[in-house]
């Protein structure tokens, strides 16, 4: 199946406001149908933060046995898929947008010809900041994500660096114009 779309996965340390930026073009775009954005399957309970499908992990192991998932992965001791309909909006030449993992970058860019990365960042106070004021983990958990984030940077071509440590309608701004400006390219 040949896919004309563009993937555009967003990736970046916790804290840094991937769902802020996702949010931000979301609510700008929810009438442009050739711009779509995923709803990720999360085998965590819903609360505060990303809207996403909660189901429990036989159910996550059930999907992705199934070929649910276009991508999935662990982390933090959470099961996260991207659907696979995904696939479809691609196909017919769409910009989908995803929160994903920078440990799934080698696979997307394996299935994924027409992959942009956006690598949302923030100084390290910022995100120690935004991580106790979200409230969803203790201190050391917090710790863990901070320690894992210094340990990767994300590279290569077709990534595009936000640096979303300011109001978050800059970033937003930025991030609005490149999903645009992928949707005219992509039809």
């Amino acid at each position: 199946m040949e896919l004309f779309g563009r993937l555009v996965l967003v990736v970046g340390p916790s804290g840094a406001g991937k769902d802020t930026l996702i949010d931000y073009g979301r609510d700008r775009l929810r009438t442009d149908p050739r711009v779509h954005f995923v709803r990720r399957i999360i085998s965590r309970p819903t609360g505060p933060g990303e809207d996403h499908e909660p189901v429990d992990t036989d159910e996550f192991d059930r999907r992705a046995h199934e070929g649910g998932f276009s991508l999935h992965w662990q982390a933090h001791g959470l099961s996260y898929g991207i659907p696979s309909e995904i696939d479809e909006w691609l196909e017919r030449g769409d910009v989908v947008v995803a929160n994903g993992s920078r440990a799934i970058l080698p696979d997307a860019r394996r299935k994924y010809r027409q992959l942009l990365v956006v690598n949302v960042t923030a100084p390290m106070d910022v995100l120690a900041l935004r991580l106790v004021e979200r409230g969803r983990e203790n201190l050391e958990s917090i710790r863990q994500r901070l320690l894992r984030s210094e340990q990767q940077s994300i590279e290569g071509d077709h990534v595009l660096h936000i640096d979303n440590s300011g109001p978050p309608e800059i970033a937003g701004e930025r991030f609005l114009a490149l999903l645009l400006e992928h949707a005219e390219v992509a039809n």
